[in-house]
């Protein structure tokens, strides 16, 4: 069995996919965006050379990593019947890290963030039928909370729907929780809400700026 994680050649889930890799010794199951496998794994390698030298990168390929090329935003990812349900056969646990950060694009927002969350969270609903889900996280913002000013916002408290928001990112952020929570009402589920994500504090570098 396998993680499903999304996002994997972002900045955030290349960080995930990576200590995951070297921490744990579940495999991975990536949904790369692509025209085939070979420009899959050039992406995918290009996000990860920050976090793992090339013959590791190589060998996880080769034993814990198993690369789909399809897009988020499409039924079923786009995948042929037969990889959709390899996926949802081996997924055990999903963490979605993609969205499209485009603050000022509601299409691109609405299209990445709503509907692809609703198609990862229909792949969770179908592998927890078949054999249970141990887990389903997804990676919201800080943002969700609203324009605020001079309050403290605890982890527990309720989204505000009635609180202006500060642009389409994180007004479909929020319908994402909420969706997340309504669909997947037997499966744990953790939100994580960063604020501003900057460069690794160890090294200073980065491969992308969003």
């Amino acid at each position: 069995m396998a993680i499903f994680l999304t996002g994997s050649t972002g900045y955030i889930g290349a960080h995930v996919a990576a200590n995951l890799l070297q921490g744990h010794d579940a495999g991975l199951n990536l949904l790369v965006r692509a025209k085939d496998p070979h420009q899959a794994e050039v992406r995918l390698w290009q996000a990860l050379q920050l976090h793992l030298n090339f013959s590791t990168f190589y060998e996880y390929l080769q034993t814990r990593i198993r690369v789909f090329c399809g897009d988020l935003t499409t039924p079923l990812f786009g995948l042929s019947r037969d990889d959709y349900d390899r996926l949802v056969h081996t997924t055990d646990s999903v963490i979605h890290c993609a969205a499209s950060l485009n603050r000022k694009s509601e299409k691109s927002c609405l299209n990445v963030n709503l509907r692809g969350t609703l198609e990862v969270v229909q792949l969770a609903r179908r592998s927890q039928y078949y054999h249970g889900l141990r887990r389903f996280s997804n990676v919201s913002t800080v943002a969700v909370a609203g324009k605020r000013s001079n309050e403290v916002v605890t982890e527990d408290q309720a989204l505000d729907w009635n609180r202006s928001d500060y642009d389409p990112y994180a007004r479909t952020k929020k319908f994402c929780e909420h969706m997340v929570r309504e669909l997947l009402p037997d499966t744990p589920i953790t939100i994580f809400r960063p604020g501003i994500v900057l460069g690794d504090s160890r090294y200073g570098a980065t491969t992308q700026f969003d």
